[in-house]
């Protein structure tokens, strides 16, 4: 954090800071630098700042601002005001500790699944949709699975991607309740791009399959399943296979479940499925 969202405050520019607090969260000290308790905790609220650099910090000296300090009616020092989108949250007087300090910040600090999104946002103006897909993972497992925003967001990354089967799985985990017209559209979404991946050599080769179903065609099969990023499909078509035989078509069957795991990555939660499963079968 730069040492200018550190702010010693005045008369003259108390309004502008509380108002900032509209868009940046907002601690304001009120200490004394002749009072040792009061400084050291000052410190301690610009090293947090300076760390962290998620929060304003506005100093008041109560030696030099005596007109703000009585229009605030502080009776000890040192005493903190905790501000959020122009709203004191919270006040509390004395020092404490770094552990209780932290405690106290939770009420206006972004919490961790915000800061992911926010940052995923940003990565999706510039459609860099490969390094927003982790973020939004992480914001979604620390939401626990419940933020349905971040969850519709995870989704549409994946559409945008033209990767059906996560995205259909993340918005099956949302709650019915949240299923908003965003919701229906994303499924509509969905849809089409199942529609436009269905191409004709992929239903020729799976009446061919199920007519004669050996390893040959499968392979061919999942080639082509996973061109159209049908990739759980083209998997689960090989594991099948490779449950009866692990070295199907001389080891081909194998090679190409591995090559369809390495070309989707580690971001699409199928990859960890289909490796665990395949660990099953190796060990």
């Amino acid at each position: 954090m730069q040492k200018s969202f550190i702010i010693d405050v005045t008369e003259q520019n108390i309004t502008e800071v509380l108002q900032n607090s509209q868009q940046m969260p907002l601690v304001c000290v009120f200490y004394a630098p002749s009072h040792e308790s009061s400084e050291k905790f000052t410190a301690l609220l610009e090293q947090t700042a300076e760390k962290q650099s998620s929060f304003m910090l506005a100093k008041v000296n109560c030696e030099t601002q005596r007109m703000l300090t009585a229009q605030f009616q502080i009776q000890a020092l040192p005493t903190t005001y905790l501000f959020k989108d122009g709203q004191a949250l919270d006040a509390f007087q004395g020092a404490l500790s770094e552990e209780e300090l932290q405690n106290r910040l939770s009420v206006i600090l972004p919490k961790e699944e915000e800061i992911k999104f926010n940052l995923a946002l940003d990565l999706l103006a510039l459609e860099d949709y490969e390094a927003a897909l982790p973020l939004l993972k992480e914001a979604w497992n620390a939401s626990e699975n419940k933020n349905s925003d971040i969850a519709l967001l995870y989704a549409e990354t994946y559409i945008a991607m033209k990767k059906i089967e996560p995205a259909q799985d993340i918005l099956n985990q949302i709650p019915i309740q949240d299923r908003d017209s965003r919701w229906q559209g994303l499924q509509a979404q969905i849809e089409l791009l199942i529609k436009a991946a269905d191409t004709p050599e992929i239903q020729q080769l799976q009446a061919d399959f199920a007519n004669n179903p050996s390893a040959e065609i499968a392979l061919k099969l999942a080639v082509q399943l996973h061109q159209a990023n049908r990739n759980e499909e083209a998997l689960q078509l090989l594991f099948d296979i490779l449950k009866r035989d692990l070295g199907a078509a001389n080891g081909e069957v194998k090679k190409e479940f591995l090559s369809i795991l390495a070309a989707i990555g580690n971001n699409d939660p199928i990859t960890n499925k289909y490796r665990r499963l395949m660990y099953s079968l190796l060990y």
